[in-house]
Order: structure tokens, then sequence, then C-alpha cells
């Protein structure tokens, strides 16, 4: 015997291998947060999003500097003036070149034309640094919005997990019904056999087991479902295996009212200050429209070389500077006006999203109490649905009761421990909730920024 099952084990061990077994992956709240952090898709879509935007950031910034170009142009014609022009730049004007037959007929004529080419904006009506300034506005914006989405991403897998958990216990207390339910259906089919009992009982406890198995099977969709959630939020393929430690949020301390908590969230909250940061871009593009109006300066410099074959024979230079504006532009008026109205409404925008915060925070925290109350009045309702058990099974199998009384109480004890693993959910969900809404949520250690 013992020969034999040392053969076994490497089999049994080999056939699991085969099979596809994986090893569930353990997680505890901590772990979860940071694994959903680093690997939430839509969180690594929001990495990018602000890398784009600090880099539109440096390439306004780059407008200010100058501009160097290189060009090579090579030509062929036989028009007077370009054929003329040629020998001027190639320095090989000659007298008989002024002859008017000449002039008029040139015949065909090549150039190679090299250009360096220096252009430096050195005022642009505050157009540049307006821009500038709307680019460092707009990528704050971007990285506001990612903390933020952060947080909520660590909030969702919060409350992922304790659904998972819940809905874990509740399937165990669906599995102590059904168990208790089958032992009533055995023990009334038993004695409705025997004589001892009318077939109406029989028929209650059969009716009532079916009913607690239903239960059962929603209560194992549930749990599947929050398992799905859970691995959706955290970024773990759908097909891994999880286990999840028991964990329970901090409580939140009670001495902070709800206004103190609505000037937290004001100050603390980063998509408001992304829309404040959003406020300021649009007027930073305001100062952008308005400085078409004014004048702009460039310096240009260039240094050119003229060949009749490709080369650099004949090398010329030359400096300028240039002062542009426009006399009349019809579209800049529009353009103001778009801007000044894209202004406006993001200032009303954040007002709007002011009060939302606020709102948020009235209803995290009303959530928090109610929470705290049902937890109460359900941990006493447990108890007393307990009780009311077994006083009713004490009574049944003295047969001073009937058997619906014994299966109402025993539902009322199930529905109560139910009611007591929601209110237990619905606190710890809202100790995360309430932090959330105020912008002061902690990451955990592991978590980079």
């Amino acid at each position: 015997m013992v020969f034999r099952c040392s053969i076994n084990i490497p089999l049994v061990c080999a056939l699991a291998l085969s099979s596809g077994y994986v090893q569930a992956q353990d997680f505890d709240l901590d772990s979860a947060v940071a694994h959903a952090l680093k690997n939430n898709p839509g969180l690594s879509a929001g990495r990018y999003q602000v890398g784009a935007s600090a880099a539109r950031t440096q390439a306004s910034k780059a407008r200010h500097l100058p501009t160097v170009t290189l060009s090579h142009t090579a030509r062929l014609s036989d028009n007077p003036l370009d054929a003329f022009a040629d020998k001027l730049n190639t320095r090989q004007v000659t007298s008989a070149d002024f002859e008017p037959a000449r002039l008029n007929h040139p015949g065909s004529s090549d150039l190679y034309f090299t250009e360096l080419a220096l252009r430096w904006p050195v005022y642009t009506g505050g157009r540049f640094s307006a821009m500038e300034k709307d680019a460092e506005h707009t990528e704050r914006n971007a990285r506001l919005q990612y903390q933020r989405e952060r947080k909520q991403i660590a909030f969702n897998t919060m409350s992922a997990y304790l659904f998972v958990k819940a809905t874990e216990q509740g399937l165990a207390i669906a599995e102590e019904a059904v168990a208790a339910a089958r032992q009533h259906a055995n023990t009334t089919a038993r004695l409705a056999r025997e004589g001892r009992i009318v077939e109406s009982d029989k028929l209650a406890a059969a009716v009532n087991l079916a009913a607690v198995r239903s239960q059962r099977e929603q209560a194992e969709t549930r749990r599947r479902s929050a398992v799905d959630e859970f691995k959706w939020v955290t970024g773990l393929p759908m097909d891994s295996e999880i286990s999840l430690a028991e964990e329970n949020i901090a409580p939140v301390s009670g001495d902070v009212s709800v206004s103190e908590n609505e000037k937290l969230a004001l100050d603390n909250r980063k998509d408001l200050a992304a829309a404040r940061a959003m406020v300021q871009a649009a007027q930073a593009r305001v100062e952008a429209a308005r400085s078409v109006r004014k004048p702009s300066v460039d310096v240009v410099l260039s240094s050119n070389w003229y060949d009749d074959n490709p080369g650099f024979e004949s090398q010329s230079s030359s400096i300028m500077g240039v002062l542009s504006f426009d006399l009349y532009n019809g579209e800049s008026s529009a353009e103001i006006d778009v801007t000044l109205a894209q202004q406006r409404e993001m200032q009303w925008q954040l007002q709007s999203l002011e009060l939302s915060v606020q709102k948020q925070v009235r209803d995290a925290y009303n959530r928090l109490l109610e929470s705290r109350e049902r937890l109460a009045i359900a941990e006493n309702n447990v108890k007393n649905a307990q009780r009311t058990v077994k006083l009713v099974q004490q009574r049944y199998g003295q047969g001073r009761t009937i058997l619906l009384d014994l299966l109402q109480s025993e539902q009322l004890y199930t529905s109560a421990r139910i009611e007591k693993l929601t209110a237990r959910l619905n606190l710890n969900v809202a100790r995360a909730e309430l932090p959330l809404t105020t912008g002061t949520l902690m990451l955990p250690d592991m978590v980079s920024p």
C-alpha cells in the first residue's frame, strides 16, 4: 500500500499540471489596490495622456526658439531675369552680358542654390507666451485628472474587494440555510412515511428547501459576478484564480462635521484643481487670440551658396528684421469671442463641479451615518432572531407549535444575517467613500505615483 501511494502522488501532480491548474493569487486590500493602480487599463491610458500633454508643453516652449533651416535647390531656366541673376549670384557677369540680344535671349541657365537660414521670433505680441501658459495649464489638468482617477480606481478596488468578501459570506449563510432546510425536508419526509405528521408539513418543507436552494444559487451568481468585477478593476485576467484575505476599512472619525468635510473636499479634490487649471488655460487662450492684433518682430539671418555646378563656389549673407501686423483680419474678432465664451463656460463648469462635490460629500457623510445605525440595528436583530429560532425549535420539538413557525423563524434569522452582512458592507464602503469625496483617500505605501 505504501508503494502504491509513492507512485500515485507524483502522478496526481502531473495530471493537475497538465489540466491547466493555476495557483490562486493571494491579495490583501493594500496589495489589491497596488495591483489595480499598476495594471488597470484605464489608468495606463491616462499615463500616456499625461505624457502627450507634457510633450505638447515642451513643443509650446520651443516656439520661442529660433528656427534653423537648410535647403538645396537645383534649377534650370531660360527666363531672362533668372539667367542674369544666376550670373550675378555666381559672380560671372561680363560686359558682353549687357548686350540687348544676350539679355533678351540668354538661353538656358542652371543654378545650384544652397541656403542656411535662421529665423528668430523676437516679439509676437505675447502670443507664444500665452500659448505656452495654455499648454502648461492643460498639462496640469491632465496630471491632476490622472491623480484623481488613481484615487477613484483605488476606491473601486476597495469596493470590489469588500463586495467579494461579502458575497462569500452571503454564500456561506445561504449554504447553512440550505443545510437546515434539507434536514427539515428529510425529517418531514421520514415522519410522513411513518404517518406521524400530515402531508402538508412534508410539502411545506420541500417548498422551503426549493426556495432556499434558489436563494443559494443567486448568492453563488452574486459571488461570481463580484469576483469578475474585482478582476476587471484590478486588471487581472478573467480566468485567473484569486484568494482574498479578510479585511475591514479603518473607522472614520465622527468628530469631523459635514461642513468641515466639504472644506476638505474643496481644498483637496484633484478634479477641482484640474477644473481650475482649465479656467486658467482658457484665459491664456483669450490672451493668445487678442495678441493677433499686436505687431510681431522677426530677425532673419541667411547664408547662401550659388554655383552653376553642384558645390559651394559663391557665398553671400544677409540679415534683416521683419515687422508685421494685420491691418484687418475678420477672423480675429470672432476668435476672441470664441475664446471668451469658452472661458466663461469653464468658469461655470467649475462652479457646477464645486456644488457637485459638496453634494457628493453630504451624500457620503449621510450614508456613513446611516450605515452605522443600520449595522447597530442589524446586530441586535440577529441576536433576537437567533434566540427566536432556538425557542421555536424547543417548542416544535415539544409539539407545541407547527413546522411553518419553525421555517418562518429560520427564514427571518437568515434575512437578519444577510441584513447585518449588507450593513457591514455598506459601512466599510462608506468609510472609504467619504475620504474619496473629500480627496483625502490614502493610497498604500507600496504604490508609486
